[in-house]
């Protein structure tokens, strides 16, 4: 089967999740990838074993999505001779991804101005924390400082609450699809000019991305947006209890056209005609009666009862899943939006897929990341190196 990027050669310098993710989601839709890493440890993601009170029980899932499919290289590049293998492989690559920061790429040889010089058709992906400029475009950064600083946080929490934590990485693959976004478009643009370019963004940068709806709103009314009270949302764009302490979440925006059919399907006929419900109008003026009502119906039944009671229902609506749920979701398993890999140590494991479909050439989320350095023989074998060069950078330390 032909893969969509097949012809395409990435050179991974990244580390964490933003720039892995970044190269990942490359490699799934069938480029070579081959990921530089410290012969000390390697990516500081291999020792990740516990997230939120989670453990990966012998198994980094962490680690694996963000490097399923790629080629590991153990290499140090403050050695000079690693350097050169790394130029080497920039000089025959398509692609290079770091989120490194740029003093530190300066002092490996692995700057824009340096790879760019080595192969000027080199699309050269940077992600930063804060951006290229201002006073913090040297400060460590992670998504959640991202999500911080981009003003995402406070979006969750109504007015002088404390912002919530989010779900791990969630701010690292926003600012990984913008980056290869990034990429696809250069890349498209190289196809017509020969020319390679610098695609950079950041944390701030996307999350930024992420939220402008808010952002927008916000700057052209003056005032922050933040979470609004329950008791003021709109009564069918909201979320309410089930008797089981679950959820039911529903987004009706049109609800002058769906409030008779959520009337039937909650069993609150009698309401439809009712005067201070029966417009639009007239339910946003007594949103709060009406929110009171919903509060006590949903209540009154479990959340797989409700379910069952809304499951024609063609407006708007969901039951608030758990992960865990989702792998005996019909409607995630039908669409392949989680897969089953056989994994050689773990067994089989469950996935999410590359949920993005191709009529003609499919993605793949397949395979398994790689040991640390498992491929860095194969890679110098394959840019003319012999068995004597290779031992002896082995012994110098250069390479693992």
């Amino acid at each position: 089967m032909v893969m969509p990027l097949e012809d395409i050669k990435v050179l991974d310098l990244t580390q964490h999740a933003f720039g892995p993710r970044a190269a990942q989601y490359l490699a799934e839709m069938g480029a070579e990838v081959i990921k530089i890493e410290s012969p000390q440890g390697g990516e500081p993601l291999r020792g990740v074993d516990v997230i939120k009170d989670v453990s990966y029980a012998g198994f980094n899932s962490y680690y694996e999505q963000v490097h399923r499919g790629k080629k590991s290289m153990a290499m140090d590049l403050h050695y000079e001779k690693a350097r050169e293998v790394a130029h080497k492989l920039a000089a025959d690559s398509d692609v290079f991804v770091t989120n490194l920061r740029e003093r530190g790429l300066k002092r490996l040889g692995m700057d824009y101005e340096t790879l760019s010089g080595i192969n000027p058709r080199l699309i050269y992906a940077l992600g930063t924390g804060w951006g290229m400029k201002g006073p913090f475009t040297n400060r460590g950064a992670f998504e959640v400082t991202g999500a911080a600083g981009s003003g995402l946080l406070t979006s969750f929490a109504e007015p002088g609450a404390r912002p919530p934590l989010w779900p791990p990485a969630l701010g690292d693959y926003m600012a990984a699809t913008l980056l290869v976004y990034g990429i696809m478009v250069a890349l498209h643009h190289r196809s017509k000019t020969g020319r390679g370019q610098m695609v950079h963004t950041s944390l701030l940068g996307s999350l930024m991305k992420m939220v402008s709806c808010s952002i927008d709103a916000s700057l052209h009314a003056g005032k922050d947006m933040f979470a609004v009270p329950h008791e003021r949302d709109g009564a069918l764009y909201a979320i309410y209890q089930t008797k089981d302490q679950r959820w039911i979440q529903f987004a009706v925006l049109q609800d002058y056209e769906s409030w008779a059919e959520f009337c039937r399907a909650a069993g609150i006929e009698h309401l439809t005609d009712d005067a201070r419900f029966n417009t639009r109008d007239a339910r946003r003026d007594n949103s709060a009666a009406l929110i009171s009502i919903l509060d006590d119906l949903f209540l009154t039944k479990s959340q797989s009862e409700w379910i069952e009671r809304f499951k024609d229902c063609q407006f708007p609506w969901s039951p608030v899943r758990q992960f865990t749920e989702l792998a005996s979701d019909p409607q995630v398993l039908e669409n392949e939006y989680l897969v089953t890999l056989d994994h050689p140590e773990a067994g089989k494991v469950q996935v999410v897929g590359v949920n993005v479909d191709f009529s003609e050439t499919p993605g793949r989320a397949e395979g398994i990341a790689p040991e640390l350095g498992q491929h860095t023989e194969e890679i110098l074998l394959n840019l003319g190196y012999d068995w004597e060069q290779i031992v002896a950078m082995k012994e110098e330390g250069a390479i693992l």
